[in-house]
């Protein structure tokens, strides 16, 4: 469920089991704007290194699309590696 595009037709249950919804602790709002600025801050910064030194032949950097089936997504990372 989505609290805006996509909520349950009863506030706070299952639409299929009327069991009642519950909402991880690690689910919430600034849990990811947190998780959003530790990516920006940390990592993409590691992603424009590695493509840079790909492009000057120092090493290997591949990108993964994540989007697809599981066995989509291993044989991009296998080929990728190959």
């Amino acid at each position: 469920y989505h609290v805006v595009f996509n909520p349950p037709a009863e506030e706070g249950k299952d639409d299929v089991t009327g069991e009642p919804l519950i909402q991880r602790d690690d689910d919430q709002e600034e849990t990811v704007k947190e998780r959003l600025k530790v990516y920006h801050d940390q990592t993409e910064p590691l992603v424009d290194f590695y493509s840079k030194e790909a492009d000057a032949g120092n090493c290997k950097y591949v990108k993964i699309n994540g989007i697809g089936s599981v066995d989509d997504i291993r044989d991009q990372i296998f080929n990728g590696l190959g």
